[in-house]
C-alpha cells in the first residue's frame, strides 16, 4: 500500500514564518487518522534549488512507488523555481502521484488547474528574486560603509569585536606570527622570487592555508593579488581603477589602509584579473605590506600569467584567440582536410548553441593581414622619451583627486559648484604642466619587422606584444590591439 507524504521547508525560522510544525498540523487536517503518512522535513533550505536531503529522499521513495500523495503547505514549499517545478509535477504524473496544497485550493487534474499552478509558481519565484535583490542591496549598502560582509578573515589577519559609524561590527586586525609570514612571502616574490619557491617556504615553516592544506600556487596567486594586505597609496588605487573595480575611497585616500573588495556572489572574481562589477572599498583596517611591494608582485604576476598564457600550439595564435560569445579560449581540432579553430568552451557547455568554428588558414591569413597594418603604422609613430615613474605617480593622484572633485559637484549637497570647478581647474593645470615636463623631443621612428617575412616564432612574439584578443562569432573575427585599437 502506498502512504502520503508530507513535506514541510523553512528557509530561516523568522517570526513572520510559518514553522515546520504549524506547517505538519495543518497538512495532517487533509488526512485520515488511519492513513500510513511519512513527513519529509527540510529545515534551513532554501527553494530556489532541489538540492535540500528530505526532498531527495522523498523523490526516491516515489521513484520506488512508496508514495501515492504528497502533501504541502504551500506551493513555494516545495520548489520557488518554475523549471524545478514543472519537472517535479512531470515526476509525481509519471508515477501516479496526486500532489495537493494545503493552502491553494484547485483541481490539478484539468488543464485550467494546471495553468493555476504554474501562475502560483511564476509569482513564488519572483517573490524569491525579489528577496535575493533585496538582501544583495543591503549587502553592497553595508560593504560600501566600510562594514564586515561576513566569512572567515583572510590568513594573516583575525576578526575582533569594534564599532564603526556607532554599529557593533567586525574589524580586521593583523594576527602575529601569521602576518608576518604573510608579509615575508610578498618581499620574497616581490625579489625574484618564484611561486614555487613561496609555497615550498610557507610549507616547510608548517604554515598552511585557511583550511589546513599545503600551499599551491593558484592559492598563492589569489593572496598576492588580494589588496587587503596592501597599505595602501594612491598608486594602489589607481591600479585598482585600471583593473576594472569601483573606488569606494574618501577624499582625501586614507594612507597604509587595506583594501576591501565585494563583489556579487553570481560573478566569479576568484582570480581576481578583471574587476569589473567589483567594489574597491577603503578599509577600515591597517596593511601589512608596503604598496611598492604589493604592486611589483601584480606587475610579476600579470608578466607570469602573459608567459603562461603564450602557448605552444600548432599556431602563432595560441593563447591570444577566443569565442566572442562565452570568452572561452579557441583550441586547434585537426579535421579530414584541414586543421580548425574551434571554442574550447563548447566541451565543457560553457557556450551554448552553434559555437565558433573559423578554418586556421583563414583566421591566420586574415589575423595576419590585421597584424601586417598595425606594424606598419607603428612604424610611422615616433619614439617618445620614457614615462617617469613620479610623474605617472603624480597624474594618478590627480585624476583620482579630479574624479572625487567631480563626484562632489554631481552631489545636490557637496558644497559650492563654483570652488568645486575652480578646484578642479587647478588639477587641470598641474596636470598639463607634469605631462609638458615630462615630454621630450622624439628620437626616432619605431624598428619594427615587416610580419611578412616574419617566421612563426616571431609571429608569436609580435602577436602576445601586439595582440590583447582576437574574438571569433560565426561570422567575424573583432580583433583588439594592445593599442586598444580595433
Amino acid at each position: 500500500m502506498r502512504q502520503t507524504a508530507i513535506y514541510v521547508r523553512q528557509s530561516a525560522d523568522r517570526a513572520d514564518s510559518v514553522s515546520l510544525e504549524t506547517q505538519e498540523q495543518l497538512c495532517r487536517l487533509d488526512t485520515q487518522p488511519d492513513e500510513p503518512v511519512t513527513v519529509y522535513r527540510d529545515g534551513g533550505y532554501s527553494g530556489r534549488s532541489t538540492d535540500r536531503p528530505a526532498l531527495r529522499a522523498m523523490l526516491r521513495a516515489a521513484e520506488r512507488g512508496e508514495i501515492g500523495r504528497i502533501l504541502v503547505y504551500k506551493l513555494d514549499r516545495i520548489s520557488r523555481n518554475l523549471a524545478d517545478f514543472t519537472q517535479l509535477l512531470r515526476l509525481f504524473e509519471q508515477q501516479r502521484i496526486e500532489f495537493q496544497s494545503h493552502s491553494e485550493r484547485f483541481e490539478t487534474a484539468s488543464p485550467m488547474g494546471q495553468a493555476m499552478q504554474s501562475l502560483l509558481m511564476v509569482f513564488a519565484q519572483l517573490e524569491r528574486e525579489t528577496i535575493s535583490a533585496r538582501v544583495r542591496d543591503s549587502a553592497f549598502a553595508r560593504a560600501r560603509l566600510g562594514f564586515d560582509p561576513g566569512g572567515p578573515p583572510p590568513i594573516g589577519y583575525k576578526k575582533v569585536p569594534g564599532l564603526l559609524h556607532g554599529r557593533h561590527t567586525k574589524l580586521l586586525v593583523p594576527d602575529e606570527p601569521a602576518a608576518e609570514t604573510v608579509r615575508g612571502g610578498f618581499v620574497q616574490y616581490a625579489a625574484k622570487g618564484s611561486l614555487a619557491d613561496v609555497c615550498e617556504m610557507w610549507t616547510q615553516r608548517g604554515f598552511l592555508t585557511q583550511r589546513g592544506g599545503q600551499w599551491s600556487t593558484g592559492t598563492l596567486c589569489r593572496v598576492l593579488r588580494n589588496p587587503v594586505y596592501v597599505q595602501a597609496d594612491s598608486a594602489v588605487y589607481a591600479h585598482l581603477s585600471r583593473m576594472g573595480a569601483e573606488l569606494i575611497v574618501p577624499d582625501p585616500p586614507p594612507l597604509g589602509k587595506g583594501v576591501c573588495l565585494y563583489a556579487d556572489r553570481r560573478v566569479n572574481h576568484a582570480r581576481m584579473t578583471d574587476l569589473h562589477g567589483v567594489l574597491a572599498i577603503a578599509g577600515q583596517h591597517d596593511g601589512i605590506v608596503p604598496a611598492a611591494v604589493w604592486l611589483r608582485c601584480q606587475e610579476r604576476l600579470t608578466q607570469s600569467r602573459s608567459q603562461r598564457t603564450h602557448g605552444r600550439g600548432r599556431t602563432w595564435l595560441s593563447g591570444r584567440v577566443f569565442c566572442m560569445r562565452c570568452g572561452a579560449a579557441m583550441t586547434v581540432t585537426q579535421g579530414r582536410s584541414a586543421a580548425y579553430l574551434v571554442c574550447g568552451g563548447k566541451k565543457r557547455g560553457k557556450c551554448i548553441g552553434a559555437c565558433a568554428v573559423w578554418r586556421l588558414d583563414i583566421a591566420e591569413q586574415l589575423i595576419g593581414n590585421v597584424m601586417a597594418e598595425l606594424l606598419r603604422r607603428l612604424r610611422q609613430i615616433p619614439v617618445s622619451a620614457p614615462k617617469n615613474p613620479d610623474t605617472e605617480q603624480a597624474l594618478a593622484a590627480i585624476a583620482l583627486r579630479r574624479e572625487a572633485l567631480l563626484r562632489q559637484m554631481a552631489d545636490p549637497a557637496g558644497g559650492a559648484v563654483a570652488a568645486l570647478a575652480e578646484a578642479v581647474a587647478m588639477l587641470d593645470a598641474q596636470a598639463a604642466a607634469l605631462r609638458r615636463r615630462a615630454e621630450k623631443k622624439p628620437a626616432a621612428r619605431w624598428k619594427l619587422p615587416c610580419w611578412e617575412s616574419c617566421g612563426d616564432a616571431e609571429k608569436r612574439i609580435l602577436v602576445q606584444t601586439l595582440l590583447r584578443g582576437a574574438y571569433f562569432s560565426g561570422e567575424t573575427i573583432d580583433c583588439l590591439t594592445a593599442r586598444r585599437g580595433k
